[in-house]
């Protein structure tokens, strides 16, 4: 199996950790995204939801602030 055939599962949030910048689109613009109930609980480990302003997929940052 190579890694490239690796994908990452759909049921976990896609993290984005040093790089601010859309792996799907490239774009740097992001907003903050709708909360969604496990987002508390994601809020403990310093991971904020956010979406890519063009192609509205949606991650998670590592903050020092939680979701408000």
């Amino acid at each position: 199996m190579s890694v490239a055939t690796l994908t990452w599962p759909d049921w976990l949030p896609k993290v984005l950790f040093f790089r601010r910048r859309c792996p799907r689109c490239k774009s740097v613009q992001f907003k903050p995204g709708e909360l969604r109930p496990y987002d508390g609980l994601l809020a403990l480990f310093f991971l904020r939801p956010v979406r890519c302003k063009f192609c509205w997929r949606r991650f998670y940052w590592i903050t020092l602030k939680g979701a408000e």
